[in-house]
């Protein structure tokens, strides 16, 4: 990751999903950047871990344990971000439920309670954090926002249903709060990472499927958190002050192919390079 440039320098941010992970990189790369940051997470061990690891780098931070779908705990998060630290000008939404992964199945098969666990965290707990720092936001003459969707937001992977129509909520929400709150000083943008590996994600793909997803990819490697977290850097920061309802795809190129490129690839290799 790049040294520090202080781009953050007297902000204050709130990072969900901070425990591991994307949410960790961020909060970790924006506390090197300056800001004073609240890393949130559902499990009270990652947070701690995620600020423990930011504290001995001489940042500043302070952990909190809050489940982003239940309204009284966003309520109480930003405020305990505000009591803290006295304001709040940047909120980073990662938390995403990976407990019904396995069981977010083709739509004619999914349980209907697997569709309101994922869309309550991943897209409603985007909806309530906004709701609750907004105001916030406001009385401090604007803010930044950025919330996680991804490449499935819009791109079908042919699985996950329910995680990929919470990620096309997102971009919607977010253009939303764009449009907005745009003219009183609130940006509000989207980063959609493509193949990120990391340690939520490293036991999803078979070796086969990496290998696969690799060869869909316009780089020499899959993602990293960091590679994320560097993007929502620049969003969050003043040279990103004229960007507003974007959608950054993080990708490596993937979503520049043309489906069959791959394929011809390997045609033209079997040829040995005549194509």
């Amino acid at each position: 990751m790049s040294s520090s440039t202080g781009r953050l320098t007297g902000k204050v941010a709130l990072v969900t999903g901070a425990g591991s992970g994307i949410g960790a990189a961020t909060a970790e790369l924006f506390a090197r950047e300056g800001a004073r940051v609240v890393a949130a997470d559902i499990d009270p061990a990652g947070a701690a871990g995620t600020a423990e690891r930011i504290r001995d780098d001489g940042g500043i931070v302070e952990p909190f344990a809050a489940d982003v779908a239940q309204e009284a705990a966003v309520a109480e998060l930003v405020e305990f971000t505000v009591r803290t630290f006295g304001r709040l000008d940047v909120l980073q939404n990662y938390a995403s439920n990976r407990s019904v992964v396995a069981a977010d199945v083709a739509v004619a098969d999914c349980d209907p309670q697997v569709w309101a666990q994922q869309l309550s965290v991943d897209l409603m707990g985007c909806v309530l954090t906004a709701k609750y720092a907004v105001p916030h936001m406001l009385r401090a003459g604007g803010g930044s926002i950025t919330n996680a969707s991804s490449l499935v937001g819009w791109l079908s992977l042919d699985a996950r249903p329910a995680y990929a129509t919470a990620k096309a909520g997102v971009i919607g929400l977010s253009k939303a709060i764009a449009v907005e709150y745009g003219k009183r000083g609130i940006r509000c943008n989207v980063v959609a990472p493509g193949p990120i590996v990391s340690p939520g994600t490293a036991g999803m793909y078979t070796p086969a499927q990496t290998e696969v997803l690799v060869d869909h990819v316009a780089a020499p490697r899959l993602g990293r958190p960091d590679d994320v977290a560097l993007a929502a850097l620049f969003l969050a920061s003043p040279e990103a002050a004229f960007i507003n309802g974007h959608v950054l795809v993080i990708d490596g190129g993937m979503s520049a192919y043309a489906p069959m490129v791959p394929s011809f690839r390997r045609l033209v290799d079997a040829a040995g390079g005549q194509g």
